[in-house]
């Protein structure tokens, strides 16, 4: 399928490349302010990814253009582990590695803006990490700086994790949790936030101490159960069974504690979820019933909700 690829630039200097597909289906409708009257399907990718690394985003973007929607794969500053790139600041180390999640808001303002200007309903779809985002965008920007962007209508988010700290100490790994949260610590309290420390949980991999403390301190900023009671928009959840039963304390009981908080924070008419049976958290040999899932959300915007 071609492709466009766009580029957009944030607040604070920060480029991010994105690649934009067309609806396969001709609709050059246009309301009086020239946006184009089909809605746009916003993907953000996971951990460590970018917009043309997954195979599941891939599939779902030609999917989504089938449908009769188009649909924009975005790199946010967190694509990849580590790259170098432009800032206000000047050269800096980028990627995964390297960022706080909270700096989701700027690049998801510049992204929203460019879409803003072109379709009159766009909804916001992120894969793990990335619904993480889309989840923590409509919390913290305000309902003033949502109606800025009148255009998103719709969150989806797609195996969000929870990144909780007393879940990962009380886990399976809880001591191997515990060595990598000091690891971090021990490079902060040295000076060094920037430091790439060694850590396990939730994988092994390198992360700055700043980094990781952001993702999974005791703050719990990113935890998606906390996260709930400010869902300002229509927000649908998918996850994998196979991940519920052995994903870990990362995705354990979410298929319950979901919707038994939506309903207790009084915002269950707005949400929604759905399990696609024995699919992991890549749904790997289980797209066609992810899209099974996903096409009749796009259509409405809506499901049986969680109320």
């Amino acid at each position: 399928m071609l492709v466009e690829l766009v580029k957009v630039q944030t607040t604070d200097g920060v480029r991010l490349d994105g690649a934009w597909n067309k609806a396969a289906t001709l609709n050059s409708n246009q309301d009086s302010s020239g946006k184009e009257s089909k809605s746009l399907v916003l993907c953000l990718h996971g951990v460590g990814s970018n917009f043309y690394g997954s195979r599941m985003m891939s599939e779902v973007a030609e999917a989504v253009a089938d449908w009769g929607y188009d649909c924009l794969r975005v790199n946010l500053r967190g694509h990849d582990y580590c790259y170098t790139g432009m800032s206000r600041m000047g050269v800096r180390r980028l990627g995964s590695a390297y960022e706080r999640v909270e700096q989701c808001l700027e690049d998801l303002d510049a992204w929203l803006v460019w879409a803003d200007e072109r379709y009159q309903r766009v909804i916001l779809l992120g894969h793990s990490l990335g619904a993480i985002k889309a989840l923590y965008y409509q919390v913290h920007r305000s309902p003033q700086s949502l109606q800025t962007l009148p255009s998103l209508r719709q969150v989806i988010a797609i195996s969000p994790p929870r990144l909780s700290y007393k879940a990962f100490s009380q886990g399976q790994q809880s001591a191997e949790f515990r060595q990598s949260i000091q690891n971090a610590r021990d490079a902060m309290e040295a000076g060094a936030p920037r430091q790439l420390v060694d850590v396990t949980v939730p994988f092994p991999l390198l992360m700055t101490a700043e980094s990781y403390l952001d993702k999974y301190g005791p703050q719990e900023k990113y935890n998606i159960e906390q996260l709930l009671d400010g869902i300002q928009l229509q927000t649908d959840f998918i996850y994998g069974g196979h991940e519920l039963q052995f994903g870990g304390v990362a995705f354990a009981g979410l298929d319950e504690s979901i919707p038994e908080l939506v309903r207790r924070v009084e915002v269950a008419s707005q949400v929604t979820l759905q399990v696609v049976p024995e699919a992991d958290h890549l749904y790997s040999q289980h797209t066609t019933e992810l899209l099974l899932k996903l096409q009749p959300l796009l259509a409405d915007g809506t499901s049986t909700d969680c109320s």
